[in-house]
């Protein structure tokens, strides 16, 4: 133990609930703005839960980019894993354009979760038409 450890407090310690959070923390930041909309998606994944946003929040802080992806995928099982993914591809693709930093984010967190592209190409494709208003000119 260090001089000061005792009063840096300790550290936070992600759940299931938090890590989705700072997954989602890091899709939405990918751009470098978190605009409205991006708000609005994150408040329905956290469902009121201030605890796992203060805690994914805390973790961000601490732990730089990309090293989060390893602290997300050691939290959650492999169910977890695919429901993470589908929420991440869901926020990245919901204005109907999957930019460059998020795709290579999203590949990141696959490739993490050793989730091979066989079982997430249909979460994909659906995601994909659920966002396509221009079907409905």
């Amino acid at each position: 133990m260090g001089l000061f450890d005792r009063l840096a407090g300790k550290p936070a310690q992600l759940t299931p609930k938090s890590a989705l959070v700072l997954s989602a923390l890091t899709v939405v930041a990918a751009d470098g703005v978190i605009d409205e909309a991006e708000l609005n998606d994150l408040a329905r994944i956290v469902r009121g839960d201030r605890k796992a946003v203060d805690t994914a929040i805390a973790v961000m802080k601490a732990n730089p980019f990309p090293g989060v992806i390893d602290l997300v995928a050691n939290c959650l099982d492999e169910k977890q894993k695919i429901a993470t993914l589908t929420i991440l591809c869901d926020l990245a693709m919901a204005d109907g354009v999957l930019a460059g930093n998020e795709q290579k984010i999203l590949q990141m967190y696959m490739d993490k979760f050793q989730v091979s592209e066989d079982k997430i190409k249909p979460i994909i494709d659906v995601i994909a038409l659920k966002n396509d208003f221009s079907i409905f000119v």
